[in-house]
């Protein structure tokens, strides 16, 4: 199975909005991503860096869900608006965020379907159980330390690795796949990015261009009879 996940709700229109992602899915997204926080009175809101307010400096942890600007939505108000049937890939800071994330998945019964994708290897095991992700630099992944990195990522419990699609070749996503982990490949933007990120064997994609990434999509499933 790949996995197509439109980045941030896609393009155009404003990043995070309930407005992109139901747009990015009525196009024929299989999956949207975002960034979670978590407001002061403890609701999951998704955002890309965290911040509110004037000037966009305060931190969203500071704010609670009233004080937050109209245009970013909770978690459960993505499912509420867009339902459940797609893939959501959530990038996370912190376990606890994580486990918030997870735990309203879990109210809308869409847990089998969320990917928690963490951007520090560390606290992996720390995570929900289900699909574990962790994001990869590329300087890490071409390193010497790659095989002992993907290994300790592996034994925590993460089932994906993602890193820039660039990054990506094919003997490191055949490397990937020998561990048991799936490969994933983020800000994949033109036609030939995406065509080269799943013809190397890339599990799935990231992209702000929904109808390119599912025509590159479908290309794939056609050429892979």
């Amino acid at each position: 199975m790949r996995y197509g996940f439109a980045h941030r709700g896609g393009s155009p229109g404003p990043d995070n909005t309930l407005v992109s992602f139901a747009a990015a899915l009525a196009k024929g997204a299989p999956g949207l991503e975002t960034d979670a926080w978590l407001s002061r009175d403890g609701l999951v809101v998704l955002d890309h860096d965290g911040l509110a307010g004037s000037g966009r400096r305060d931190p969203i942890a500071t704010a609670g869900r009233a004080d937050l600007p109209a245009h970013i939505p909770t978690l459960a108000e993505l499912y509420e608006h867009c339902g459940t049937d797609f893939d959501l890939a959530i990038d996370v800071k912190s376990a606890g965020i994580a486990d918030s994330v997870a735990a309203v998945a879990a109210q809308y019964a869409a847990d089998a379907r969320l990917w928690v994708v963490a951007s520090d290897p560390a606290y992996i095991e720390h995570l929900p159980t289900g699909h574990r992700a962790v994001t990869i630099r590329g300087n890490e992944l071409r390193s010497r330390r790659r095989r002992t990195i993907l290994a300790r990522a592996r034994d925590a419990g993460a089932v994906a690795v993602n890193a820039r699609w660039m990054w990506w070749t094919r003997p490191l996503v055949d490397e990937v796949h020998t561990l048991g982990m799936q490969a994933f490949g983020y800000d994949a933007q033109r036609r030939s990015s995406l065509d080269r990120s799943l013809a190397i064997g890339l599990d799935g994609v990231f992209s702000d261009h929904v109808d390119r990434m599912r025509a590159a999509l479908e290309a794939a499933d056609r050429a892979a009879g």
